[in-house]
């Protein structure tokens, strides 16, 4: 992913792993570059107007520092399988001020390119300069083309494959709540419909709701489970226990506990193993967990992302307490005069790691951990 202009980020370019581990104190930038993600999916699953005005407007989301800038560009590439053969696809887009003052916005730029084999000559592909699509035809300027280009064989699994990324900024009190009891495959942002989604782990991959109970367990020892509980024509989420009798409703589950739920929900929900979701972020899947059980959550982590790629934000350093944690999978995020600097574990630390003389959380710890030069 390469993405200018983009809140606090000028500039970065990252190359993902099956588990990415984005690493930095508060404040860095972790959770704009997250959302620099999220924004094409929300953009693609409505418009780019609508989603930056979930996040306050346009002047929210450009680069404010050094200088201002007047558009955002943001670049991805990916492995896809399309029709059933192996593709690598390129699409981004260019989003700015509309210089006539007609509109909130005009997307300057957009194009995707579908590549089979080596060569890639004679492949899909389509672009779009201020509306005008190359090779004749328009749209409104401020809207993208690729939902409409999803109508096309061609483009429908590239359109599928960034409206299907999920992300998740886990929110207890929204999880405490009642939802409505029909059944989902997928977990909401702020973890809405976690019991629905239980409900239906249960029903359709029972192994797998099995995994969520065991790696639960092992985090918050007292606990054999986590399930769906259904109140008339709603949904909670109920904690089985070893030492009480019955289940624990959701207002009696503690934070840590239900939070480390939503996480592991999340990582393993149905839109996850029917692979209709190819990438889940989560921020701080360590939030009010016991440091002493952050080796399960990694644990699970780890087992997920042999099924979706996974993306996390933290600043554990318990997290990363551990000798099999691979480098090149963290990324190290850093605000080095007012801009978000992402980069490649420095030299000197990567030289520590791989020698056995220190593990992340003790270099997290001292405070060593930088981005590399150049980043």
């Amino acid at each position: 992913m390469r993405v200018t202009g983009y809140k606090s980020i000028a500039s970065c370019e990252v190359v993902f792993t099956p588990l990415l581990i984005l690493l930095g104190p508060n404040g860095a930038g972790k959770s704009n570059l997250l959302d620099a993600l999220r924004f094409v999916k929300d953009a693609l699953n409505r418009t780019p107007a609508d989603a930056l005005a979930a996040r306050g407007g346009l002047d929210e989301v450009l680069r404010q520092a050094p200088g201002a800038s007047d558009e955002f560009a943001i670049l991805l590439e990916f492995g896809a399988e399309l029709a059933g053969e192996p593709a690598s696809v390129e699409y981004g887009f260019r989003v700015g001020r509309d210089l006539t003052g007609q509109r909130a916005l005009v997307v300057r730029e957009e194009h995707c390119v579908i590549r089979r084999g080596e060569s890639g000559s004679g492949e899909p592909r389509f672009e779009v300069q201020a509306g005008a699509v190359t090779g004749g035809g328009d749209i409104e300027p401020d809207r993208l083309y690729l939902p409409l280009a999803a109508t096309r064989w061609d483009f429908s699994d590239v359109y599928y494959d960034l409206r299907d990324m999920l992300f998740h900024h886990l929110d207890v009190d929204q999880m405490r709540r009642l939802q409505s009891s029909q059944r989902t495959g997928r977990i909401g942002y702020s973890g809405k419909h976690i019991g629905p989604v239980l409900g239906e782990l249960a029903f359709r991959y029972p192994v797998f709701k099995a995994r969520v109970d065991d790696y639960l367990g092992a985090m918050v020892p007292e606990a054999l489970g986590v399930d769906e509980r259904l109140v008339d024509k709603y949904s909670a989420v109920e904690l089985r226990t070893r030492d009480a009798e019955r289940p624990f409703g959701p207002e009696a589950i503690s934070v840590g506990t239900l939070h480390a739920a939503g996480v592991l929900t999340a990582l393993f929900q149905p839109a996850v193993l029917d692979g209709q979701a190819k990438l889940v972020a989560i921020e701080e899947p360590e939030t009010a967990l016991h440091p002493a059980a952050a080796g399960a959550l990694f644990d699970a982590l780890t087992e997920a992302s042999e099924l979706v790629q996974v993306v996390i934000t933290t600043q554990s350093a318990e997290l990363l307490d551990r000798d099999d944690v691979d480098p090149a999978s963290v990324r190290i995020v850093a605000m080095e005069n007012g801009v978000t600097v992402v980069g490649e574990i420095d030299g000197v630390s990567r030289t520590l790691l791989e020698e056995g003389h220190a593990t992340l959380g003790e270099l997290l710890r001292d405070g060593q951990l930088r981005p590399e030069a150049g980043a």
